[in-house]
């Protein structure tokens, strides 16, 4: 009896040890860039840098077939290099803040861009359970965006 309470005592203690550890390791792994493939890069560079406001960086590659852009933390490499456009699922999807949704909307129309809540309704926004207002645009090749204000 003991025995088993020493046992039970020590991989406890053992356990908590580890737990704390654990929880003080710092995070080893973080995003660099997200890359997508597009069959147009003037189209999709004029979208993400024009529509969308993304600051355009330099990429070294200096082949005329990638565009990059600061997302903040990371990075977004767009490539040309796919060969067809295709339909893509709503549920995979970018998602970038914007500080004023209003402004934004009035750019889409100012481009005919139509946009849509989750449910693909067009002209629709969704507002989230924490109020958060979200709507949903395509980019050339399909890829959708979502656009929210939890900036």
């Amino acid at each position: 009896m003991k025995f088993t309470t020493i046992l039970l005592a020590t991989l406890f203690i053992l356990s908590s040890t580890l737990s704390a550890q654990s929880n003080e390791q710092e995070v080893n792994v973080k995003i660099n860039h997200i890359a997508i493939s597009v069959t147009n890069l003037q189209e999709s560079e004029h979208f993400y840098r024009d529509i969308l406001g993304l600051k355009q960086i330099p990429e070294p590659f200096g082949l005329g077939i990638h565009a990059w852009f600061d997302i903040g933390s990371a990075e977004l490499h767009v490539i040309e290099m796919a060969e067809e456009r295709k339909e893509h699922s709503i549920s995979s999807h970018l998602c970038f803040s914007v500080r004023d949704m209003d402004a934004f909307i009035e750019t889409l129309a100012e481009h005919n861009i139509p946009f849509y809540d989750f449910e693909e309704n067009p002209g629709q926004m969704t507002l989230r359970p924490d109020g958060i207002s979200q709507i949903y645009i395509t980019d050339p090749d399909g890829y959708w965006v979502e656009i929210n204000d939890d900036f």
